[in-house]
């Protein structure tokens, strides 16, 4: 039987090399592979996590050790020039892209330990870049119509924040039954969360119909 041969790009020879260095500890390929993934996950942080520099920081340095340490313990490695994952298969992503999941996971597990610290006032257009779509204003008609039928207090929330375009310290005055601005923003994340996860649901099937 003829042995299939697997054309490899630039980037994956170069991931290939990177994860092999980094089993071998090679010092130069462990700074290296440190400063790739840091270019991308500063790159695209600012879109996926709502958090001050210092817990970006934070958040980086312990995805980079919990990368590391996949990697030592052959969670992920190189054969025939390939990077293997799960299973023992070809990793079906680049390493970045494994990475940032690593991070988003990170990213979660801050949340959950400190709610009311999430940023979100000042990612407000993050967000919504995240959330909506440009197509035929589609998204932002998924949206309405899910708010429309969140619980009463979702539904005001974010159609004051979103809809508009309220701050949260004047949507705490329009709401004094909510006793705080961190109880605010806490209910606002969890929220969005529920928002942002159906929105996506349906607009996949809304594309697939």
């Amino acid at each position: 039987m003829a042995k299939t041969i697997h054309m490899r790009t630039p980037q994956q020879e170069k991931e290939a090399r990177l994860v092999a260095g980094m089993y071998d500890k090679d010092r130069k390929i462990q700074s290296e592979l440190y400063a790739y993934c840091s270019d991308y996950f500063w790159a695209n942080c600012q879109g996926m996590f709502f958090a001050d520099d210092d817990t970006a920081m934070e958040i980086f340095q312990n995805t980079f050790v919990t990368f590391w340490e996949k990697i030592e313990q052959r969670k992920i490695y190189v054969s025939e020039g390939r990077v293997m994952g799960k299973d023992d298969e070809p990793l079906r992503s680049s390493i970045l892209t494994y990475f940032i999941g690593i991070a988003k996971n990170k990213y979660k597990e801050w949340v959950k330990k400190n709610p009311s610290n999430v940023d979100i006032e000042t990612s407000k257009q993050q967000y919504a870049d995240m959330l909506y779509d440009s197509e035929e204003n589609k998204m932002l008609d998924i949206i309405a119509d899910i708010i429309s039928r969140m619980s009463e207090r979702c539904s005001q929330i974010l159609t004051k924040f979103y809809v508009e375009g309220k701050n949260l310290d004047t949507i705490l005055m329009e709401i004094p039954t909510i006793e705080s601005k961190n109880s605010l923003k806490t209910k606002k994340y969890k929220c969005t969360e529920l928002l942002r996860e159906s929105a996506r649901d349906i607009y996949k099937r809304y594309l697939n119909s």
